[in-house]
């Protein structure tokens, strides 16, 4: 909740939105604020706040120049993931996932990689962090660019490192159902100053272009990419109540995939708890043999965690009908299809006694 003395949540909004009228625009105030913790957080130079991760994807693909260009990405996430990218004529390469993680397995992605890839476009599935040192170097040994939606992923970490921190550049989100919830809007990260200024220059105000790049580098033609100025105060009270969530419910997933672990039904999840740190934005399993739900529900509730078992959310994006109607090459990848077959989600439905 917002901090005020005024008890009246309209007038709350509103007093923060009176505050934020203008310096908005400049890419100050509650903008700035979350900005620098967000860079703090994730250990980079530069965060750009805008007003989705799906925005956020788009600002990158128009300041990297990706126009009808090939990259190679995971067939196992949300539409959203690429998008964007379509928009500009770029043709999707679908590598196939590791089957732990459910994020590109690099070893399938350097098998795709030809000379006409431009770029490497990760995946932070489920709140589970993609192999970002594996992927960065790939990227450099081959010249390409390397993104990661990291949407899902806000409080991951992988080898003692944020998740995706090792992209060129990266988004995060803070919609509905995102860890860090402000009702909407997103963020872009990024260790590249150039990209960093290319980016202000393509989707920022001209009153930002003018602060941060000079009087005489303004572009009234961008897209307005702004994140709410409202949406920016809300993640900012949230920021650390946020993370204190993520860790509660890390606790409650290791113990959750410790009694999977006991159970005949479901294979064995193995983390290295050194090495993959998932934020559990959703927490999932696989099925022994056929599915067990009631059965799966039943013995986690002997044990007062009472959950819903349900089909994995994701469907792959090359399966599906608004997909293939604009990229018709038929494509498989061998262990998303068998995860899909036999991956299942776990919904908590009360708290655990």
């Amino acid at each position: 909740m917002l901090k005020s003395r005024n008890s009246n949540p309209m007038q709350m909004c509103n007093d923060a939105l009176e505050r934020s009228r203008i310096i908005h625009l400049n890419g100050t105030g509650a903008v700035a604020e979350l900005e620098a913790k967000l860079a703090r957080h994730y250990g980079v130079k530069h965060a750009l706040c805008v007003s989705s991760a799906t925005t956020g994807l788009l600002a990158i693909a128009i300041a990297l120049g990706l126009r009808d260009q090939e990259f190679i990405t995971s067939p196992y996430t949300y539409g959203g993931t690429i998008s964007s990218w379509l928009l500009f004529g770029n043709t999707p390469v679908f590598a196939d996932i590791d089957s732990t993680t459910l994020t590109l397995d690099p070893h399938s992605v350097v098998r795709y990689i030809t000379d006409k890839s431009r770029a490497i476009l990760g995946v932070d599935i489920y709140g589970m962090p993609s192999d970002m040192i594996a992927l960065r170097k790939i990227a450099d040994e081959h010249r390409l660019c390397y993104i990661s939606d990291a949407a899902q992923s806000f409080g991951a970490r992988r080898a003692s490192l944020p998740a995706s921190k090792l992209a060129h550049a990266f988004v995060v989100s803070f919609t509905a159902g995102k860890s860090l919830f402000a009702g909407e809007g997103g963020a872009i990260l990024t260790d590249s100053s150039d990209l960093y200024e290319k980016l202000i220059w393509c989707c920022q105000h001209p009153n930002r272009q003018k602060r941060e790049l000079g009087l005489h580098r303004v572009n009234e033609f961008g897209i307005n990419g702004r994140i709410h100025p409202l949406a920016a105060v809300i993640a900012n009270s949230n920021f650390d109540r946020a993370l204190r969530a993520i860790a509660s419910r890390q606790r409650k997933a290791n113990r959750i995939i410790k009694l999977m672990n006991e159970s005949s039904l479901v294979q064995p999840v193995i983390l290295n708890d050194n090495e993959l740190e998932p934020s559990h934005e959703c927490l999932t399993g696989c099925w022994r043999s056929s599915p067990a739900c009631e059965d799966l529900e039943n013995e986690l509730a002997a044990e007062g965690i009472r959950v819903r078992i349900s089909d994995a959310p994701v469907r792959l994006i090359y399966n599906q009908p608004a997909f293939r109607s604009q990229c018709s090459d038929s494509m498989i990848c061998s262990v998303a299809e068998r995860q899909m077959r036999i991956r299942f989600s776990v919904t908590s439905t009360s708290d655990e006694r």
